[in-house]
């Protein structure tokens, strides 16, 4: 080899690994500013509702699914009634209601527990709470009588009895970070609905001061353990932090004061209310993307490629869903839409003709080890920084092998199928096809990172012998060891979009 050409490829290596090196930094990042723009937006809200006296935990009944299990245990038939959960007896015995508990709740300072009622005929409610997995159910061993028609009933929590199975006390509920949970009884055929359920606090807890966090062990300034501050500080995250250190010192805050405001460094925030986004205008965009999805497929022809248009149509979808935070909770039903209507363009657009050649199972023995490289790699860190495997549900395991299938035939097969009827060099549509798996992880920082990684190898191994199942096993592989052994530690989670903040 000539001493020039040697240099080149010097260089053309040098400036690749440059460019990775740049990605990861960039997916980071993003991560990390997402991340605060949520941060803020929570302690908007937050704050506009401590200023406004409003609940900040809140149950809204409407249907069965609004309650833990999707459903009432004993007894009862449910049915969806206007503003309100309507639930009739069978045959007159108790039956039990569980409310989601989403995060820690402050039921010391917030103990008010009002409840929108309407009965047709008088019955009784009764509470029960875990404040946590390992601490002992406790249940309040006086009923609350409720009178027939509509009212909102009120109770406080500090005044009632409370005692475990075994009749030992129990101490008034404190923080609840588990179960919280309403039995009723109601005479065989009446009905009862049930509305909103609110924790309140009156008068509202004043605002506390500052308290100043660092991600170095969560060390707390300004805090004395025979002066506990305010119920609801304002709790200020270092400068710096990494998504998942933020969201870990948010957790571990809200833990020990459920009704503080979390607020990223150098953020000024005031109380208020954010506009939230118009359905119409969702539906609108929606609407419009699958116009042009229509458009694109009635003009495709045989052996007529537009490799970045159509790249960009299949991409669109998946990333408005994903990176656009409309991945839960709420689900967005536009963003779910454009999801699968991306999907099946894709498959139909290749279904008419194959840009690029490629198969599903691997011919040879080397089809199927070099994709699985980043199984090791998985296996390290998990021993490097990890726990013993978690056990996973068969169920959830058979269908990750699917969706693993489905994101690589969508990456590989067609949009780097496009891509490569484009005048990019080879790596540089490597690289771009794993900074888009990678933003397909949003805003999940580590996850992103690994993801960009392992898709740089599978995008090689795919452009080396174009077999899907391999690469989609491979994946699956890896990311299941990664969920079992990994996630706690390196790994927050493995779930993107909105529902990486849960």
């Amino acid at each position: 080899m000539s001493a020039p050409r040697a240099t080149r490829r010097i260089a053309a290596f040098a400036g690749f690994a440059l460019a990775v090196v740049f990605a990861l930094w960039l997916m980071a990042a993003i991560s990390g500013w997402v991340t605060r723009g949520r941060l803020v937006h929570d302690a908007r809200q937050r704050l506009t509702a401590l200023h406004e006296g409003q609940p900040l935990w809140q149950w809204r009944l409407r249907q069965a699914s609004d309650l833990v299990a999707g459903r009432v245990f004993g007894q009862a038939e449910t049915a969806s009634a206007p503003g309100a959960l309507s639930l009739r007896s069978r045959d007159g015995s108790r039956f039990e209601l569980g409310l989601p508990v989403t995060g820690p709740i402050d039921a010391a300072h917030w103990p008010l527990l009002q409840l929108d009622v309407q009965s047709s005929s008088a019955g009784t409610v009764g509470l029960s709470y875990q404040a946590s997995t390992t601490s002992p159910s406790c249940t309040a061993t006086s009923m609350i009588d409720v009178a027939p028609g509509g009212r909102t009933v009120s109770v406080d929590l500090r005044r009632l009895s409370w005692q475990t199975a075994a009749g030992v006390a129990c101490p008034a509920p404190g923080v609840i970070d588990y179960m919280l949970r309403l039995s009723a009884q109601w005479p065989p055929g009446s009905t009862v609905m049930i509305g909103d359920i609110a924790l309140v606090a009156f008068p509202p807890p004043a605002m506390g001061a500052a308290i100043k966090a660092n991600d170095s062990g969560m060390l707390w300034s300004s805090v004395r353990e025979n002066r506990p501050p305010s119920p609801t500080p304002i709790i200020r995250l270092p400068a710096g932090a990494s998504a998942e250190t933020l969201l870990t010192l948010r957790d571990q805050a809200l833990q020990r004061w459920p009704g503080a405001v979390i607020v990223p460094y150098g953020a000024a925030i005031n109380a208020a209310h954010d506009p939230r986004p118009w359905a119409w205008l969702d539906w609108s965009l929606c609407g419009a993307y699958l116009a042009w999805l229509a458009w694109l497929l009635w003009r495709q022809r045989p052996g007529l490629i537009r490799p970045w248009v159509e790249a960009a149509a299949i991409a669109a979808g998946p990333l408005w869903l994903i990176a656009g935070l409309r991945w839960g909770p709420p689900l967005s039903l536009p963003g779910i839409t454009a999801f699968l209507a991306a999907i099946a363009y894709g498959g139909c657009s290749e279904w008419r003709r194959r840009p690029a050649p490629w198969a599903w199972r691997g011919q040879t023995w080397a089809d199927w080890l070099w994709p699985l490289l980043p199984l090791p790699v998985a296996l390290g860190l998990m021993l490097a920084d990890g726990h013993g495997l978690v056990h996973l549900a068969p169920r959830h395991v058979l269908a990750y092998f699917g969706w693993a299938l489905l994101q690589q035939w969508a990456m590989l097969a067609i949009v780097m199928g496009r891509l490569r009827h484009t005048r990019l060099p080879v790596p540089v549509i490597i690289l771009f096809i794993a900074g888009l798996f990678g933003l397909l992880h949003t805003p999940n920082g580590s996850l992103m990172q690994l993801c960009l990684l392992a898709e740089l190898w599978w995008a090689w191994c795919f452009i080396r012998s174009p077999r899907l199942v391999p690469i989609a096993v491979a994946h699956a592989l890896s990311a299941l060891l990664v969920e079992s052994g990994l996630t706690g530690h390196l790994l927050r989670s493995l779930e993107v979009s909105a529902r990486f903040f849960l």
